[in-house]
């Protein structure tokens, strides 16, 4: 038995069947991590659309802010009206309804940004970056 492990990289160079037995299950083990991260991937996208309620859910935060750090003051639209309501650890209460005209500011309306758009944002970034190091490199301190 231990020979077979400490020799395997002879065996394969030699061409015995447990050489290429070896390399076939190194393919499935690559085919069947790729097949998990796939679904994984899957599955956060579908419970991220599901805990968030989708684009067409009738509740929207406006505004937040804290009154202490368990506390919080809210503006909530739900349909067409807005409340402000005060939450805690214990509960959530509404304190009074909103006209639109009360409100000053609306947060802009964000259309999600896809994971590619996100990505090249970063490189983009992080390119700007190394660029600045490197010509900041050659100049001396004053």
């Amino acid at each position: 038995m231990p020979y077979n492990w400490i020799f395997a990289a002879t065996d394969f160079l030699n061409n015995d069947s447990g050489g290429i037995k070896s390399v076939l299950k190194l393919i499935g083990l690559i085919i069947l991590c790729a097949l998990i991260i796939a679904a994984s991937y899957f599955t956060t996208k579908f419970i991220g659309k599901k805990q968030i309620g989708g684009r067409n859910s009738n509740f929207k935060s406006i505004d937040v802010f804290r009154v202490t750090p368990n506390k919080f003051l809210q503006i909530v639209e739900i349909g067409e009206r807005y409340f402000c309501i005060a939450v805690t650890k214990e509960q959530i209460s509404v304190i009074c309804e909103l006209n639109k005209d009360d409100i000053k500011h609306f947060p802009p309306e964000e259309k999600p940004k896809s994971f590619k758009e996100c990505f090249s944002e970063v490189v983009k970034k992080k390119n700007k970056e190394e660029n600045t190091e490197s010509s900041d490199f050659g100049k001396e301190k004053e």
